[in-house]
């Protein structure tokens, strides 16, 4: 009786650690997989950030000055220009957590790490370029409105039309682009300190 009990004890031991086994292996090629995912995400989020340095710059003259030189108005007239949507790289991270297999992940630190920055961290950067970007919009819909079509825009009617009031008000909004650069910072600090953690893991790649 007691080898019976032992046999059945034994093979569901077993099996169990064959799960494990299984179960680490997919966490291990998930978190590294994630980990590739995220040293693209920095680098395209750390050119997005540089963009919207720019943007600001950009506003900030067309807000602070009545006098513009032509050569500075096609220079920041190109920076306002810049579109820059962040295209946030999650099919990796919701399909393991959709699969419920999110909690397999034995380092507490670097799974909640990782829910903090998909579900707070990138939702709130997500929402707060969202933001900005329909406000330029608004901004250049009403200048295309008035905007006389010309070779160089120092040749158009651009300099008047972007000192009247309304569109004055729209660079005094859009040159303040601290809070979505902020944003930014966090996200790619947050990256970076998952690609650690996941490094301690499982070695440098």
């Amino acid at each position: 009786m007691l080898i019976i009990i032992f046999a059945v004890w034994f093979a569901v031991f077993m099996e169990r650690r064959r799960e494990h086994h299984h179960e680490q292996k997919e966490v291990k090629e998930f978190l590294t997989g994630l980990r590739t995912d995220l040293v693209n995400d920095i680098r395209e989020m750390k050119e997005d950030r540089f963009g919207y340095v720019i943007l600001g710059k950009g506003f900030s003259y067309f807000s602070g000055s009545y006098r513009f030189h032509p050569d500075s108005v096609n220079k920041n007239s190109a920076n306002i220009g810049h579109s820059i949507h962040l295209l946030v790289n999650s099919g990796r991270y919701e399909g393991f957590k959709t699969s419920g297999k999110i909690n397999l992940i034995g380092n507490t630190q670097l799974r909640n790490s990782i829910l903090d920055l998909y579900q707070e961290t990138l939702v709130g950067l997500t929402n707060s370029t969202k933001f900005y970007n329909e406000i330029k919009q608004q901004f250049f819909s009403l200048l295309f409105k008035g905007l006389i079509w010309e070779k160089e825009l120092s040749d158009t009617n651009f300099s008047r039309l972007i000192q009247g009031v309304e569109l004055r008000n729209y660079c005094k909004q859009l040159r303040y682009t601290g809070e979505v650069i902020r944003r930014y910072d966090s996200a790619i600090y947050q990256s970076q300190r998952i690609i650690e953690l996941v490094n301690q893991e499982y070695g440098k790649e």
